[in-house]
């Protein structure tokens, strides 16, 4: 006779509801939501981290891509104080290591977990991982957002809440005024699945006259176009790519690439059927480029396909409407008003939505432009930031400022943003982008005349 215990208990799963408090909400542990979980704590401010997956890092561990493109402007580095602090500690545990050029830091997409969850910890933050957002209601002069786990209902209470979700999830619930994609269509870049190979042979790769970084480990970029048009008149390339964007050495182990080469057009990241489709399309993707680079590339001869990224990588989804928006103008003007909280040197870089090309500026662009507060506050909201790619913008300057140091800054000025709205006893809807920017650097600087 079967016993009740091999039965089992049936009956329904009641949620048990989580209520927490605290001062900062931030929404999303990628780049952004971990340089204003930073800045806030270092202002004495108390806040609870909330991420969906488990780890943080976004784009840099959650799609694998192990490389921070942090451009200098003649010769000055425009990272700021939380990106630089988070570099130097991983080259000293020897997870991170220059790249091919001043403005690139390659990383361990694995350690980038350990080392940002390490320090926030040590810090004093709270964190809260495999929690879904759900609703953002207005709640006195604070907000309760309520988030879904694992057979728990989970509210947070808070006085300002962070959107660094990427998607603006937050804003949107909130009921912010939203943008989405490029003004005549709303297509979006499309998403890449970062791909990892194993087995590479950086020997036979110098030998075919490909240059290597410190005498180690491969990198190239905007590569391997000639390849490309060979395997796709053979019928073994259908990536709407004309060339790979870049190739990277991982830190510690020259035999393991990443690689930046698919592209998913046509989908949209916001919407659960097109991310599921855009998964699917590409590891499909994934293992067409790794049978390319054995077949075609010198050193790949015994690759194989290591990993692909945890989830795929997304470029762009829906912004908020702020009370500035940056545009491409701005950027070619090199613009940089007074309530500039970070500065950009990035070119605009778009994949397209469709085709094969990527609208690169070259490298020898010379700007230098500002990210106003303004782009961070939504309209008609009280004590709540966008922060990362989501801020209000056009589509063409989100080619720009969308690398992860710069939303790593822009996460800065919302932390640093929330210090002084506490400290002041005023919305965040009322501070000055200048007063922000000198909270981060220390420095006070008069205006800049706008370009």
């Amino acid at each position: 006779m079967e016993s009740g215990n091999a039965r089992g208990i049936v009956g329904s799963v009641r949620k048990k509801i989580i209520e927490l408090t605290t001062e900062c909400l931030v929404i999303g542990g990628g780049p952004a939501g971990y340089g204003a979980t930073m800045a806030a704590l270092d202002g004495g401010v108390s806040v609870l981290l909330v991420e969906r997956h488990g780890f943080l890092g976004g784009m840099g561990s959650a799609a694998g891509l192990g490389c921070f493109i942090n451009y200098r402007f003649r010769g000055e580095d425009l990272a700021e104080s939380v990106y630089h602090n988070l570099v130097a500690r991983m080259k000293r545990e020897g997870t991170c290591y220059k790249g091919d050029g001043e403005h690139i830091d390659l990383f361990d997409p694995e350690a980038l977990k350990r080392t940002m969850e390490t320090n926030v910890l040590q810090r004093g933050g709270r964190l809260l991982y495999h929690c879904v957002l759900n609703n953002v209601t207005r709640v006195g002069d604070g907000w309760a957002a309520e988030f879904s786990a694992k057979g728990s209902r989970v509210v947070v209470k808070a006085r300002f809440i962070v959107d660094s979700t990427g998607d603006a999830d937050a804003c949107a619930l909130a009921g912010a005024t939203m943008s989405h994609g490029r003004r005549s269509d709303g297509k979006t870049q499309p998403m890449t699945m970062v791909v990892h190979i194993g087995g590479f042979d950086p020997v036979a790769w110098g030998r075919a006259g490909r240059d290597l970084i410190d005498g180690i480990y491969a990198g190239a970029g905007d590569c391997f176009a000639a390849e490309i048009r060979t395997a796709r008149e053979a019928g073994e390339w259908d990536i709407p790519r004309e060339n790979i964007s870049m190739v990277w050495g991982m830190a510690g182990d020259p035999t393991r690439i990443l690689v930046n080469g698919t592209r998913v057009q046509g989908l949209n990241a916001g919407d659960p059927l097109d991310f599921t489709r855009a998964e699917i399309e590409g590891r499909r993707q994934a293992l067409q480029l790794a049978a390319f680079f054995r077949k075609y590339i010198p050193g790949f001869e015994k690759a194989f396909l290591l990993s692909s990224g945890p989830q795929i990588g997304v470029r762009e989804t829906r912004r908020i409407v702020g009370l500035n928006t940056l545009t491409e103008e701005d950027v070619w003007a090199s613009r940089m008003p007074e309530d500039a909280v970070t500065r950009c040197a990035y070119p605009i870089d778009l994949h397209q939505p469709v085709g094969v090309t990527t609208d690169h500026e070259p490298e020898k662009a010379d700007y230098l432009y500002g990210i106003p507060y303004g782009c961070l506050v939504p309209e008609k909201l009280e004590n709540i930031v966008a922060a990362g790619r989501c801020i209000s913008a056009t589509h063409e300057a989100a080619g720009s400022f969308r690398v992860m140091p710069t939303c790593m800054s822009i996460g800065q000025a919302a932390g640093t943003a929330v210090v002084l709205a506490i400290e002041h006893g005023c919305a965040l809807a009322e501070l000055n982008g200048a007063c922000v920017r000198e909270r981060m650097t220390g420095v006070k600087r008069r205006a800049v005349a706008v370009g």
